[in-house]
């Protein structure tokens, strides 16, 4: 018998309590023949009392009363014994009494002949007599049986009802609930038994289990949309399985996911029973939300109606080829933080109306909706920013709260060669690690821990040990707890940026050099200008023979060499004016091996590699001439212990010059320069200064740290580039790219010294009194007559008063209070046939506005300083 079971539960406390009231009735029963006994033998025994108490009252003596009283058993048939101090005087039979009797005891138990019997007890005072009367066996012996009789009746017939109990019990108790418990064990729908009670027991579990199996398919629904949710299925998809599931259960015919815009127009319908994209095909659009479901936009609330066509908001009619609804029950969308996405529908259940428990189904359904929308939209944005962050060009870094990389984008592979999977669990700064101190990536992780994000510009390594610099900012990502859980990293690759920018440097500092540079030569020029005119002059005053005439000669030379220092600083600057002509470079490079060949040790081998029938360039042939020499000293320089100098020429295509930026003149590309060593080569570090002004690795006062620089100058100001190529111990090569230019090498135009000659007025405008002298010197030993103006105004007064007679205006450029320009004007506009020669140390190249004075009617320009020859020249031209 098992705890809680029906036996344990009813049976056995039937029996028990049956049991007991069978206890009970014996004891009554018992108690009843004991009491009944009890007034009997007491009533009996009574009367026999007052018999003997006559007898002793009647007798003389204790002998005869003793004597009377044998009499009197004898003829009663009662048993006695009389005590006398408690020693028995008169007795028939073994008669004792119980022990421990009280005095006012009376019905006492005895036993006769070691039989029970019930005796009756009384004492005579006066003789101190204890009298006990006994029964005669016959009469308790009937009452016992008769006892036992009725005991034995009624405990038969309490068994009897215990048993006919237990079968009813059994019968109509226990066998229906055994029956229903072995059906419920089993799974099945349970029997009617017959009982009422059980019956309507029957239809509580059976009713259950249609409900628990209801609940489980729903609990089954609800687990597909939640497997179907964490699957990579689409929305249209996971919106139709939630449909296709749920419209079975709820027994409708007709199911469908609405989602609007903010405006309420739909913008998708997934319907399950109605084809509403056949609708919207032939319509042209969806279904607008009018009645009801407007209802349902602007209420936002669920709706269940049991006859739609009655309700206040049924407008009346449905979209063409939409089926008729007759009930519907409607659940509003929101997303999770309540902003409305749409709604889900069911119409026409088959079971009748719709309930409270379809309703919270639905609920259910309306939030798992909810989820799959706004999953698809955040994997959709996921999926888009993912795009964007692999389209990017900027490298891209994600890390955990610890900053250890979990992602990496496709710029980031692309540039630096590593994997995702490489770089995943690495430190953030994986890729600098060891290239700045711990403090320094300690005071990073600190600012943007803190909250702050960190700016600057890092050294970063590729797999293949390249570095690159990086512009970097990174920054933490928060949860909406505020706690950090991520950092993103974004750097920029700004290598090239950074040359560019470090060339845009080294390119104002020229510039700024340049500048200075080319006002020192402007008034260098100026003063030379008196030097060489003056020396001149007196070389054709005197004659060979004089003693002064050598002096004259150096003083002559200094001036010019003076003034090609001049000119060439002016032409790094650009403020020079390039002297070119068509000139075959091969033939340049002739004449300077000739030069070199002197001026280089014999331990240096000189080699010419020319290309033959190369191609003309448009240079000038002194500064090519000046290149060539330059590099040749650095040659030389780097091999104190002798080597391989070499000299080549060749033609290249102008993709050359597309590759370095420069757009050829022509289509016919490059000549190529190259000027080679076997010297000491250079570093890095080295290579990227070399071509900067004032930077020498020669000791002081054994170079200037020009020569690259002007050498780089001239290249460029001839429409070329240069490049440099040179390791440490193996030498070094500089290849410069000249644009071919089409036609042949010319000798210059001479003049012959008697052409010089000539006449006419000239007014000289110039501030410097030392060129005004000069000039006057020069041209009236020409045959000019000459007139001169300190500032700009005298000379204009001068030419208003003699317009008529001068013949040429020699104009200074720069002058302080009128500038040349503007003198210029002010003579135009007194006689626009007027003819000016301008003047200055400047080139027309080299400043601004000369070469638009040119173009304006200025007839020529000679830069000082300037020869007798050349001041003639354009004098000639000029007035031819």
């Amino acid at each position: 018998m098992k705890n809680g079971s029906i036996s344990s539960k009813i049976r056995v406390p039937i029996l028990f309590f049956l049991l007991l009231i069978l206890v009970f009735i014996i004891a009554v029963s018992i108690s009843t023949v004991n009491r009944v006994s009890r007034e009997y033998f007491s009533t009996f025994f009574e009367l026999h009392q007052l018999q003997i108490e006559s007898i002793i009252k009647s007798s003389k003596n204790m002998d005869d009363a003793i004597k009377l009283i044998k009499e009197h058993q004898n003829n009663e048939g009662i048993t006695y014994a009389i005590f006398h101090d408690g020693i028995p005087v008169l007795s028939k039979g073994d008669i004792s009494v119980a022990k421990g009797i009280k005095e006012r005891d009376k019905l006492v138990k005895t036993r006769v002949n070691d039989m029970r019997a019930y005796g009756y007890r009384f004492v005579y005072h006066p003789w101190r007599w204890e009298v006990v009367l006994v029964s005669s066996p016959v009469m308790p012996g009937s009452v016992e049986a008769a006892n036992n009789v009725m005991i034995s009746g009624i405990s038969f017939a309490a068994v009897l009802f215990i048993i006919g109990i237990m079968a009813v019990v059994n019968r109509n108790l226990k066998v229906p609930l055994d029956r229903l418990i072995r059906k419920l064990r089993e799974g099945q729908p349970l029997e009617y038994t017959g009982v009422t009670e059980f019956d309507f027991l029957v239809d509580a579990i059976n009713g259950s289990f249609d409900s628990e199996k209801e609940q489980r398919l729903k609990t089954e629904i609800l687990h597909r949309a939640a497997v179907a949710l964490n699957e990579s299925m689409s929305l249209d998809d996971t919106l139709r399985t939630i449909l296709d599931a749920a419209r079975g259960l709820i027994y409708a015919d007709y199911a469908a996911i609405a989602l609007f815009n903010e405006k309420g127009e739909f913008t998708k319908i997934i319907s399950n029973g109605i084809d509403t994209e056949e609708i919207r095909q032939r319509v042209g659009m969806y279904p607008r939300g009018k009645g009801i479901l407007r209802m349902m936009q602007l209420t936002l609330t669920p709706v269940r109606i049991d006859d739609v066509t009655k309700h206040e908001a049924f407008s009346g009619r449905l979209p063409e080829g939409h089926p008729s609804i007759k009930n519907f029950l409607g659940y509003p969308i929101f997303s999770s933080n309540g902003i409305p996405l749409g709604s889900i529908y069911f119409a026409n259940k088959t079971t009748g109306s719709f309930t409270e428990e379809d309703e919270r189904f639905l609920m259910a359904i309306a939030s798992d909706a909810a989820v799959a929308i706004q999953r698809v939209s955040a994997t959709e944005e996921l999926r888009r920013f993912k795009k964007i962050i692999d389209s990017a060009f900027d490298i891209v870094t994600f890390t955990d709260e610890e900053g250890h990389i979990i992602y990496v984008n496709r710029a980031f592979e692309e540039l630096t060669g590593y994997t995702k999977s490489e770089m995943s669990g690495k430190e953030l700064f994986a890729l600098n690690e060891g290239a700045y101190s711990e403090d320094f990536y300690s005071n990073i992780f600190n600012s943007i821990r803190s909250g702050n994000p960190w700016r600057g510009e890092l050294i970063n390594r590729k797999k293949n040990g390249e570095e690159f610099i990086v512009s970097s900012v990174i920054f933490p990502i928060h949860s909406d707890s505020g706690r950090t859980i991520n950092f993103v990293s974004i750097q920029r690759d700004i290598t090239e940026e950074k040359k560019l920018y470090a060339q845009l440097l080294r390119a104002q500092k020229m510039e700024a050099i340049g500048t200075l540079a080319g006002g020192i030569a402007h008034d260098f020029n100026n003063i030379l200008t008196a030097v060489l005119g003056y020396a001149e002059v007196i070389k054709h005053k005197i004659s060979r023979d004089d003693r002064i005439y050598k002096g004259i000669d150096i003083i002559e030379k200094s001036a010019q060499q003076g003034a090609a220092l001049a000119g060439r600083i002016l032409g790094i600057t650009r403020k020079e004016k390039l002297e070119l002509k068509v000139v075959d470079i091969n033939a340049i490079i002739k004449e300077t091996f000739d030069i070199l060949n002197r001026s280089i040790p014999k331990e240096i081998k000189i080699e010419l590699n020319l290309k033959d029938g190369i191609s003309p360039i448009k240079a000038d042939p002194t500064q090519i001439q000046q290149v060539i020499m330059n590099l040749a000293i650095n040659a030389k320089d780097s091999m104190p212990d002798g080597g391989t100098l070499r000299i080549e020429t060749d033609r290249v295509g102008r993709e050359n010059g597309a590759a370095n930026g420069i757009a050829s003149g022509s289509d016919d590309g490059f000549v190529k320069l190259t000027v080679s060593d076997t010297g000491e080569g250079m570093d890095n570090d080295l290579q990227s200064r070399v071509f900067d002004p004032f930077f020498t690795t020669k000791e002081t006062g054994k170079g200037t740290g020009l020569g690259l620089y002007i050498i780089h100058s001239i290249v460029i100001n001839h429409g070329g580039y240069i490049n440099l190529y040179s390791e440490p111990g193996r030498g070094t090569r500089f290849n410069m790219y000249f644009p071919v230019c089409r036609g042949e090498a010319k000798d210059t135009e001479s003049f012959a010294e008697e052409d010089l000659a000539g006449s006419g007025m000239i007014l000289v405008i110039d501030d410097d009194q030392n060129i005004r002298e000069l000039a006057k010197d020069l041209l009236e030993s020409l045959g000019y007559t000459v007139i001169t103006a300190a500032n700009g105004m005298e000379g204009i007064t001068l030419f208003r008063g003699k317009k008529e007679e001068i013949a040429i205006v020699i104009l200074d450029m720069i002058m302080p209070g009128m500038s040349g320009s503007e003198v210029f004007q002010r003579l135009q506009f007194i006689d626009p046939a007027v003819n000016v020669i301008l003047c200055s140390g400047y080139s027309h190249e080299g400043l601004a506005g000369i070469k638009e004075l040119l173009d304006s009617g200025v007839k020529d320009f000679v830069q000082k300083p300037f020869s007798r020859k050349t001041i003639a020249r354009a004098l000639k031209q000029v007035l031819s």
